[in-house]
């Protein structure tokens, strides 16, 4: 049943994310890029890579790379690598794979979020292409942004192809349309830099909530099973990161970068015995009305299994539950704390020792009519929330989210859709959120 459950939402979410939220029907852009990509999108390596091709365990089997600064070395990043996925942006010196959109206004550059003091490398998405500074892309002296010089080839896509007048259901506030794609379209459009700088981010730490999940703790250290359920929307599913849609370096969803990192990292190290089970049973499309089976936009989705919250949380006996709604809710915080409060009372009345993280999220693009709500107040809701009961933390992803974005960067650069959904940077910003406010800083020494 476990396996049923997984595999249908997985394949709900391309048909009905959008559609249930009232955004409109998916469709092909009309437009054309100024420059076509270097790299094929969502194209495969049949040759060189691993078709399994991915490292969970994030150690380094053939060792560290050199670094470009005096005898320091680097993670791993010319692949899909945990301990480097998992590292925070907010510790040390070098940002590994932060990825740029060049597109919409201004497109001939875009922003990083530290400034850089030297670029050891810029990739497509996939990590399949290196693109070369001075011939590719400039950087100015003492400036966070990569500029294109004119015979560049790393892809990017004009005003008004970005802002275009042909109809594909995302209306932009300023009029006209946003470019929108599902799949692997715009991560193919996208590249990822890795650089040193010696700047800091005035970032809002994530809450630290380990002492918030006292059974949990305690079951990990007697070598204890524990079920560990997500349930939430597309999301958590896993839109839009590369193993998702399909597509190199194949980098984890954040429920699966966090299971992976609690199954063969963490554990290993500080808890050897433990025995941590994971199950995802979120879906697609859905608001947290429809998680506590209220009216509400979603509720046609998956209408025959009848209670949704019975069967997707109550049935799998959770020791430690991740709720994880809100992109696709567009009331009131009340209506919304109402359901999160409906979701802790029920899962108790059948498991009164379940352990529970509310994960706040990221914002949708404010370009979009889909920035509907008061993202802050939601966040807000789920802190008061975690007040009233024992056992309950937050994971404040949204203050995560919103520090990226207060250095500069901007939604395009983050998402793998350009509406809704992450892509595998800011999935990489939910894992370490979640992480930190589970561990606190020690998970960063067990990475």
């Amino acid at each position: 049943m476990k396996f049923a459950k997984s595999a249908l939402a997985g394949l709900l979410i391309l048909s009905c994310v959008l559609g249930a939220a009232g955004c409109g029907e998916k469709t092909s852009s009309g437009g054309t890029d100024d420059n076509p990509p270097a790299v094929t999108p969502g194209g495969e390596n049949p040759g060189g890579e691993n078709p399994g091709g991915e490292n969970p365990g994030g150690e380094n089997p053939g060792g560290e790379y050199p670094g470009g600064t005096g005898e320091e070395t680097l993670m791993e990043y010319h692949r899909y690598d945990l301990k480097t996925y998992l590292t925070p942006f907010w510790e040390g010196n070098t940002v590994y794979n932060e990825t740029l959109w060049f597109a919409g206004d201004d497109v001939l550059r875009a922003p990083l979020m530290y400034f850089p003091d030297e670029i050891i490398s810029v990739m497509s998405y996939d990590l399949k292409t290196t693109y070369e500074e001075n011939r590719d892309y400039e950087v100015d002296p003492g400036d966070k942004h990569l500029y294109l010089p004119d015979d560049t080839r790393i892809p990017h896509m004009s005003t008004s192809d970005y802002y275009t007048s042909v109809s594909n259901g995302i209306q932009c506030r300023n009029g006209g349309y946003l470019y929108f794609q599902e799949g692997t379209d715009i991560s193919s459009r996208q590249v990822v830099v890795t650089y040193k700088h010696s700047d800091v981010i005035d970032w809002v730490m994530p809450r630290i909530e380990t002492d918030r999940f006292p059974k949990t703790m305690e079951k990990l250290e007697k070598g204890e099973k524990v079920n560990v359920v997500f349930y939430g929307d597309s999301i958590t599913v896993g839109a839009n990161s590369s193993g998702y849609v399909g597509m190199q370096p194949r980098a984890e969803s954040y429920p699966e970068m966090v299971s992976s990192y609690m199954v063969s990292s963490y554990m290993k190290k500080r808890f050897p015995a433990a025995q941590v089970n994971y199950i995802n049973n979120a879906v697609g499309g859905v608001d947290s009305a429809w998680g506590v089976n209220r009216p509400g936009v979603a509720n046609q989705i998956l209408e025959q299994e009848g209670d949704h919250f019975e069967y997707r949380v109550i049935e799998e006996d959770p020791d430690l539950l991740f709720i994880a709604f809100g992109m696709n809710d567009g009331g009131s915080a009340e209506s919304y704390k109402d359901n999160i409060r409906e979701m802790i009372d029920r899962v108790r009345v059948y498991h009164p020792d379940v352990e529970i993280m509310l994960v706040s999220g990221m914002i949708a693009n404010p370009e979009s009519y889909f920035y509907n709500k008061d993202y802050d107040a939601y966040q807000n809701a789920l802190i008061e929330l975690s007040e009233e009961y024992d056992c309950v933390g937050v994971a404040t992803v949204l203050n995560s989210v919103q520090s990226v974005y207060a250095t500069g960067k901007r939604f395009r650069d983050c998402t793998g859709n350009n509406v809704n959904h992450p892509n595998d940077f800011m999935m990489r910003v939910y894992a370490q959120t979640i992480l930190y406010s589970m561990f606190g800083e020690d998970y960063i020494d067990h990475i």
